[in-house]
């Protein structure tokens, strides 16, 4: 339970994880983000992801009512380094197979790591999806638990609302993260033993399903899909939002 950074003052406080494709001026995806994060050097609002063909942009943690303006001020100064650098960001919910699969070569090692220890499929099938996830604070882990249990019956209906490729984004995720489904536990102590039994329990960033309690103290809700139409992202932090706080309640 020390793993995750539950604050009280930040209970149901949004996040929001944005992840889109980097592409050349003729459209073409290219391994590029270690040259955008050159410019863009706020690691709090960017940062990389396991392919170097992508760019992960980040607001909060906010208020609900701040969700919109964070969006633009990031979508604003990425506009600002396309113009300098020659790039654009598409937000494909799914990229061409003939992808580059480079990886980004994240100063940790983190990345190398499980590159090496995935299949080709499964690496090509990462560096092909992408999405966004929206986080909901959380101010203990109690009341984490209980409001996780309570929202993981909706994630069907938020996974049918945050689609854009027919289904198709979600089938090749299950090529990575087969067991993708949220469960729903008795008590910490049965999550604990499903996180022994899942192969998180030292890392609670390897638990892949498409909702989750997260290092961050939040919960995660990962089965949206990717788009450059801020207002549906609004409309899907604030159903998830509207979600939490019925639950909490």
């Amino acid at each position: 339970m020390k793993k995750f950074d539950f604050r009280k003052e930040l209970g149901m406080f949004i996040g929001i994880e944005r992840e889109s494709f980097l592409t050349n001026l003729e459209g073409k995806i290219v391994p590029i983000a270690s040259d955008v994060l050159k410019i863009l050097v706020d690691r709090q609002r960017f940062g990389y992801e396991l392919s170097a063909c992508q760019l992960e942009d980040r607001i909060g943690p906010c208020k609900i009512n701040e969700v919109k303006e964070k969006l633009i001020m990031n979508k604003v100064e990425i506009q600002d380094a396309e113009r300098r650098l020659g790039f654009r960001r598409n937000h494909y919910e799914i990229a061409p197979v003939d992808i580059p699969l480079d990886i980004y070569p994240d100063p940790t090692g983190r990345y190398q790591k499980i590159a090496e220890n995935i299949s080709a499929d499964i690496l090509l099938a990462a560096c092909r999806v992408i999405g966004t996830h929206v986080h909901v604070g959380m101010p203990n882990a109690d009341t984490a638990l209980r409001v996780y249990n309570q929202v993981c019956d909706d994630c069907e209906r938020l996974c049918v609302m945050g689609d854009g490729s027919n289904g198709e984004r979600l089938k090749m995720y299950e090529l990575m993260a087969p067991d993708y489904v949220p469960k729903k536990y008795k008590n910490w102590k049965d999550f604990y033993e499903n996180a022994s039994q899942k192969g998180f329990v030292l890392d609670p960033r390897r638990c892949w399903d498409l909702i989750r309690i997260s290092v961050h103290g939040t919960i995660e809700f990962r089965m949206f899909g990717a788009t450059n139409d801020l207002e549906k992202i609004v409309d899907w932090a604030q159903e998830c939002h509207r979600l939490c706080s019925l639950a909490i309640k």
